[in-house]
């Protein structure tokens, strides 16, 4: 039983319909000359093998009574890998407009809290013969580390797949501790964020002492010409909705690690260039282009 930290609950706490705090990717995939398998079929046996390697497939939110701390995370022993893992036949053509069009509606609902926070989608029928994977993934269960973690466990870098170890038996643990557990549970998380921030306060204190000198020393004048960090009005400043649309776009990998290598930048870098280049593009075909940077 492992408490979700301060940033990891926030993620449950801000969630709403309109708002989903899931992240999702889209994977395609050239399947072997020949093959005449079930790539939904092999994809769950593949994951069955491997989802002890990443605790986000066998772990499930347990709320504290009267939601007086932080859910815990507790042990999942009956994962219904049918509810996790769909297939979605394309109709024809299996364009890859239509597979978008799939993944937007898929991206605009919620995960259920009831379950562990992931859901896979194996597609077939695209007209490139190509098999698709999307992966839907609660930010309350997976962070950046945490994506790596999963992406060792399922992948592999060689077409033939590395031996994997058995998931060492344990003792099967009810799915809802009882009430005292959890209230001890979260007394212990409560005195631990205090400690935490008790230990805290110095550089608390360095860091608003900073921030103070830099007002002193000129950072005012973003406050006088009314920025307070705002970016300006463009027709996406929108009341949303809980409707995703999802598009994709084809990067020649070693061309962006060449233009990054010129001119000293990531690649991260280069996709940010991109997508602010492709944004400034739209607002100017709008005639909606800001006078003040976003």
């Amino acid at each position: 039983m492992k408490h979700l930290s301060g940033l990891d609950a926030s993620f449950l706490h801000m969630e709403t319909p309109e708002m989903p705090m899931h992240v999702g990717g889209l994977n395609l995939f050239d399947l072997p000359k020949n093959y005449k398998g079930d790539f939904y079929e092999d994809v769950k046996a593949h994951v069955v093998k491997r989802m002890h390697l990443a605790s986000v497939f066998t772990k499930k939110l347990a709320l504290m009574p009267l939601e007086v701390a932080n859910p815990v995370w507790v042990d999942d022993d009956a994962v219904d890998l049918d509810y996790h893992i769909r297939k979605i036949s394309l109709p024809k053509p299996g364009s890859m407009e239509q597979l978008e069009a799939y993944v937007g509606r898929l991206h605009s609902s919620l995960l259920d809290r009831s379950r562990p926070l992931w859901e896979f989608y194996v597609f077939d029928g695209l007209a490139s013969g190509q098999a698709a994977f999307y992966s839907k993934i609660h930010h309350a269960a997976l962070d950046g580390q945490g994506a790596a973690v999963m992406a060792q466990a399922l992948l592999d870098i060689s077409p033939i797949p590395r031996e994997v170890p058995p998931a060492k038996l344990r003792r099967k643990s009810p799915y809802q501790p009882k009430v005292g557990e959890l209230i001890n549970a979260a007394l212990r998380d409560t005195v631990s964020q205090c400690w935490r921030m008790v230990k805290g306060i110095p550089n608390g204190v360095k860091a608003a002492g900073g921030l103070v000198k830099n007002a002193f020393e000129g950072e005012r004048s973003s406050v006088s010409d009314g920025g307070w960090g705002l970016a300006p009005k463009t027709p996406l400043n929108v009341s949303i909705t809980n409707q995703r649309v999802f598009a994709t776009a084809k990067i020649d990998l070693d061309e962006a690690k060449l233009i990054g290598k010129v001119f000293e930048a990531s690649l991260n870098d280069v996709v940010l260039a991109i997508c602010s280049g492709a944004l400034r593009h739209w607002l100017a075909s709008k005639g909606a282009l800001p006078s003040k940077s976003l």
